[in-house]
């Protein structure tokens, strides 16, 4: 009886097709995904309600969104002053 469960689990085991895919090691398959395209998420919360809202962008989205932040607050801070004359 043994021997009987032996040889249907080797027959068993051999009826089983082997994919090229799982073969070969995932970490060569796999793209590379660079830097700028690894996506980060931040919750935010909006003035007058206390739920967060989530926002997703890659690292260059957020980057490009700082760097228009740091120009428009240095045009704000640069702006000439209006004077008004009084005569």
């Amino acid at each position: 009886m043994r021997g009987i469960r032996l040889v249907a689990i080797a027959i068993a085991g051999s009826a089983i097709p082997v994919a090229p895919g799982y073969a070969s090691s995932p970490d060569t398959d796999a793209p590379a995904v660079e830097a700028n395209d690894k996506m980060i998420c931040k919750r935010t919360q909006r003035t007058g309600t206390r739920f967060y809202s989530k926002i997703c962008k890659t690292v260059a989205q957020w980057d490009a969104l700082a760097e228009q932040h740091k120009r428009d607050m240095a045009e704000t801070v640069n702006r000439p002053q209006v004077e008004i004359r009084r005569e």
